[in-house]
C-alpha cells in the first residue's frame, strides 16, 4: 500500500515533467514565427531556505520507553542500582502506574539550501538539502509509596520522558511554473527524497535527575564505580520516500526571488519498529538567486 503511494506521487511528478517538456515545444514552435522569440532562462540557481517540520506523531512513540522498544523504561527500573538511587531521591518507595499516552513532536526549525538547473523559462531540476532537529516528549507515572487502606487515591506523580532526534532530507525532483501576475509566479514541485535520521538521546527525569534509556553498556548490567566498558550505539538510518511542494514565487528580477512554499512528504523514517511510510509536511521560505546575477556584476 505504501510503495503504491509513492508510485502514484512518482507517477504524478512525471506528469507534470512531461506537461512542462511539451509546454517548452510548443512555446519553441511559436517563437520560430516570432521577429522576437522569448529568451529562455538556461542559467543555474542556488538559494537558500528557512522554515518549520512537522513531523509524524507516529515515529515519537520510538521514545515512548515501551517495552520491546529500542529504548525501554525497564532498562531504569528493572535495574536494581538505578532503582535503589531513585528511592533515595524520592524518600520512598514507588513502582511504574502509568506509561505515555500522547507522545508527539514539537515543531522543528527547518534549514537548507537548494541548487537548480533551469531547462527553460517554466521547467527546471534542482536538489535540495534541508537538516531539522526535533524533540518528542510526554510524561509517564510513578506510584509513590503504598496506598492507605481504604484509600482509592494512591500517590501519583508524573515525570518527563523524551526523545531528540537530527534529520537530514536530500530532495531530488523537477520544478514548473505557471504565470500569475506581474512579478508572480504559482509553481509546483515534486520528487523523490532520501532522508538520515540520527539520535541524540532518549531519557526520562525523576527527582531531578536524568537517566538515559539507550543502553551504552551492552550486555553488562549497569553497577556504579565499575570499569564498564561503554560502547558506541547508534540508533536510526536511512529511509526514502517522495514529495510534493506547491507554491508562489514573487520575481525582484530575472536573477533575484523568494519562494513560499509547503511540501507534504510521504516517507520511511528509519527508526526501529517505527519504521512504515508515513506523511509529513512543512513550511518554507526560499531565497533565489540566478548565477546571471553574478555575471552581471563582474
Amino acid at each position: 500500500m505504501s510503495i503504491n503511494k509513492v508510485s502514484k506521487i512518482g507517477i504524478l511528478v512525471f506528469t507534470f515533467v512531461f506537461y512542462n517538456i511539451a509546454s517548452g515545444y510548443a512555446q519553441k514552435a511559436k517563437e520560430q514565427n516570432d521577429e522576437e522569440p522569448v529568451k529562455q532562462n538556461h542559467a543555474w540557481s542556488f538559494g537558500i531556505n528557512c522554515g518549520a517540520a512537522f513531523a509524524n506523531r507516529y515515529q515519537a512513540n520510538f521514545y515512548d520507553g515501551a517495552d520491546g522498544n529500542q529504548n525501554a523504561i525497564s532498562y531504569i527500573l528493572g535495574n536494581k542500582y538505578y532503582v535503589d538511587d531513585i528511592h533515595r531521591a524520592l524518600n520512598d518507595t514507588f513502582s511504574l502506574y502509568g506509561m505515555p499516552t500522547k507522545m508527539k513532536y514539537s515543531p522543528s526549525f527547518a534549514v537548507g539550501f537548494i541548487f537548480k538547473k533551469n531547462i527553460n523559462n517554466h521547467l527546471g531540476v534542482f536538489a535540495q538539502f534541508n537538516y531539522s532537529k526535533f524533540t518528542a516528549e510526554d510524561q509517564f507515572t510513578l506510584k509513590i509509596g503504598a496506598t492507605p487502606v481504604g484509600s482509592a487515591f494512591p500517590n501519583l506523580e508524573n515525570y518527563a520522558i523524551w526523545g531528540k532526534e537530527e534529520r537530514i532530507n536530500i530532495d531530488l525532483g523537477v520544478s514548473g511554473e505557471m504565470y500569475f501576475a506581474p512579478k508572480i509566479y504559482g509553481f509546483l514541485e515534486g520528487g523523490f527524497n532520501l532522508n538520515n535520521t540520527r539520535v541524540i538521546e532518549n531519557k526520562i527525569s525523576i527527582a531531578g535527575t536524568d537517566y538515559s534509556l539507550i543502553n551504552i553498556y551492552g550486555n553488562q548490567p549497569y553497577i556504579p564505580n565499575t570499569q564498564l566498558q561503554e560502547y558506541t550505539v547508534h540508533e536510526g538510518g536511512i529511509g526514502l520516500g517522495a514529495f510534493i511542494s506547491p507554491g508562489v514565487k514573487f520575481k525582484f528580477n530575472d536573477n533575484v526571488a523568494i519562494d513560499v512554499f509547503g511540501s507534504l512528504y510521504w516517507v520511511k523514517i528509519n527508526l526501529m519498529h517505527y519504521n512504515e511510510f508515513k506523511p509529513q509536511f512543512s513550511l518554507s521560505l526560499r531565497f533565489m538567486f540566478s548565477t546571471e546575477f553574478y555575471k552581471s556584476r563582474s
